[in-house]
């Protein structure tokens, strides 16, 4: 099963290749390019997005890519994107696209090996990818007065098979899997947006809701059975109960950065989940100084699944236009987590990005 999700990866990211290189070879459409570097504390990340003109300001291919490390202790999530825009009208857009979730592996100890005691080490290993549909449609007034106003509304739908194993290890031998076991999670995602033009400010406001199809704080965890196995073996130690409830967060943290990956947006402006959320709010304001430079305040607000908090994060982002083709940004932004069983974290965040129209 694995070979065949790495297939389709491959098959998705070799043909986005094969399609660009053959648009390549047609009269010179215009071509946009951005790329975003995005680092806090301990987490890392680098989206590259672009489109290619189809049909002079009608319809565009769109192709994105993202690579995060939610954490120093776990391995790069790679996503992949291709999808179209196309304008119906003068006011209404549609977009579409595909995501694909190259396979993750990580692998974390859970207890160490005692010789004395006839046990070998323990560790867990667990694996997910995933499969993603994204729709939109827009609605622009597309006016040249002073107030001018837009909409949009999506919907996301994204699958996740989540793999778990327990791996032994006893000294001078091969690693054994005695556990093995998958489960899915399926993850819709409506969403809401809007701004409002009024000269040179403009004001959003955006929103997301998100449905799982099971829980996803027990989904790809280890089930009490499990855990009350593992404890009878292990309970003299108490430190591998520690190391257990690192496994959890590391999951939740790996699992809530997956499923609010956003590859159409190139900031850090929706903030950094430390669990699945529940629903978002974000609303901004922007001013336009001139032609040439603009600064936005956003805040961002995250209800995480019972149990999980909550989050708050206040950003500010300025972008600046070199000429015609370039645009440059940056943002730094400021994370408060509120778990409901911890005090609060605060992370920092910053970004720096580049977009380039030849």
């Amino acid at each position: 099963m694995r070979q065949g999700i790495r297939k389709v990866g491959r098959r998705l990211l070799t043909g986005s290749v094969c399609l660009l290189l053959a648009l390549a070879a047609r009269p010179a459409q215009a071509l946009t390019l951005s790329t975003e570097l995005g680092a806090s504390k301990d987490y890392r990340a680098l989206t590259l997005l672009g489109d290619v003109e189809l049909r002079e300001n009608t319809t565009f291919l769109t192709f994105g890519y993202s690579g995060v490390r939610p954490g120093p202790d776990t391995a790069l999530t790679h996503q992949l994107s291709l999808g179209f825009d196309h304008a119906l009208s003068d006011h209404w857009m549609l977009s579409g696209s595909v995501v694909a979730g190259l396979p993750k592996n990580t692998f974390t100890p859970l207890a160490r090996e005692f010789p004395r005691l006839g046990l070998p080490s323990l560790g867990a290993r667990t694996s997910y990818n995933s499969q993603g549909l994204a729709l939109s449609v827009g609605y622009d007034s597309a006016g040249l007065s002073d107030v001018e106003y837009g909409l949009d509304a999506g919907l996301n739908l994204t699958r996740y098979p989540l793999r778990r194993a327990l791996i032994t290890k006893e000294t001078g031998q091969e690693a054994r899997t005695v556990f093995h076991q998958e489960e899915k999670l399926g993850v819709f995602r409506p969403s809401l947006g809007g701004r409002l033009l009024l000269g040179s400010w403009e004001l959003g406001l955006r929103g997301g809701l998100y449905l799982y199809s099971d829980d996803p704080l027990s989904t790809g965890q280890f089930s009490e059975e499990e855990q009350q196995a593992l404890a009878a073996r292990y309970a003299q130690v108490g430190e591998d109960r520690q190391l257990q409830r690192l496994f959890a967060e590391k999951l939740y943290r790996d699992i809530g950065t997956a499923v609010a990956g956003r590859l159409s947006d190139a900031n850090f402006s929706a903030g950094l989940p430390s669990a699945p959320a529940r629903f978002d709010v974000r609303p901004s304001v922007t001013y336009r100084f001139n032609a040439t430079v603009r600064g936005q305040l956003s805040y961002a607000f995250t209800q995480y699944v019972p149990g999980q908090g909550m989050s708050h994060l206040l950003a500010t982002r300025w972008t600046v236009r070199l000429g015609e083709p370039v645009r440059l940004w940056a943002s730094v932004a400021l994370q408060a987590d509120m778990p409901e069983e911890a005090g609060t974290v605060s992370t920092g965040l910053a970004t720096l990005g580049a977009e380039y129209t030849f």
